[in-house]
């Protein structure tokens, strides 16, 4: 599975393949909004070492398992035992269940999961501690999005 981590003087092209994804950096989660239900984790390379961040957002949350840190961070669909494990444990209804995306997160530093309807992952020029979340803005590219 390749590492989906642009060279530091390119940008990420947006990816048709879909998941998996993986990224060569370090993330956290960086904001959860319950009146949103979204979450987002954010990687927080130094500005030194990278020139963009990395920002995925997942959209409609109906549970989550998470670590503290991530890195490597690969993102892939969960396969069907773990699925049906995380809607378990969401408390999904069976009628919505089709509608749930089940989220592996997997890294050397320890696994997690989120199921959500939807999520975006942007890469924005900047500094991660700096800028908000929220909106792409100038320079903002899109890696993939369900």
């Amino acid at each position: 599975m390749p590492i989906h981590s642009p060279p530091k003087d390119e940008a990420p092209q947006p990816s048709s393949a879909g998941l998996p994804v993986s990224f060569d950096r370090k993330f956290r989660p960086w904001r959860y909004s319950i009146i949103h239900s979204e979450l987002k984790l954010r990687s927080v390379e130094p500005a030194s070492e990278s020139p963009e961040f990395i920002e995925v957002t997942f959209y409609g949350v109906i549970g989550m398992k998470l670590k503290t840190v991530y890195r490597p961070l690969t993102i892939s669909h969960a396969d069907p035992a773990q699925a049906e494990e995380i809607l378990r444990f969401s408390d999904a209804k069976a009628s919505h269940s089709r509608h749930v995306h089940c989220l592996a997160l997997r890294s050397d530093s320890g696994d997690g999961f989120v199921a959500c309807l939807s999520y975006s992952i942007w890469s924005h020029k900047g500094d991660s501690a700096h800028a908000p979340s929220g909106t792409p803005r100038e320079g903002s590219v899109l890696i993939l999005r369900s």
